[in-house]
């Protein structure tokens, strides 16, 4: 292993530090909160804290190896994705729009649109009653 001191790597620029940690990271699973994070990071984030860094994509997470064949679960050799990835995906956003309906409904607020929902209804039931009768001859 080659020698390298703490002066020499306060001498690195930002941007390379943070190459040499996604590279160092990257096929390594025990310090993957670490190469995620750096991930997250550009070389302006660390000098300017309003920065906000960016969300690591799909296409950041490394291909690990497996046999000499990068594999990702969730996708073909292609780099397409499976159909059970696309399902698990799918399932996912379903079941938290069903469950942030549900939780919206059961806040004050969901209630009282739904009162004021229900009442609309009422009040166009009456009125569509009253244009029928109005409407029949005598």
């Amino acid at each position: 292993m080659t020698d390298f001191s703490s002066d020499q790597a306060a001498s690195l620029p930002d941007a390379e530090v943070l190459d040499l940690v996604v590279a160092l990271t990257s096929a390594r699973p025990a310090l993957r909160a670490v190469y995620d994070a750096a991930l997250g990071l550009t070389p302006e984030a660390s000098v300017d804290p309003d920065v906000v860094p960016r969300t690591p994509s799909v296409t950041d997470i490394p291909q690990i190896p497996v046999g000499g064949v990068a594999t990702d679960p969730g996708f073909t050799d292609a780099g397409v994705p499976t159909f059970d990835s696309v399902r698990e995906r799918i399932d996912g956003r379903s079941g938290r729009a069903v469950g942030s309906t549900e939780l919206d409904a059961e806040s004050a607020v969901g209630r009282t649109e739904a009162e004021k929902f229900a009442e609309r209804e009422r009040a166009g039931k009456a009125r569509l009653d009253e244009i029928r009768k109005s409407m029949q001859r005598p």
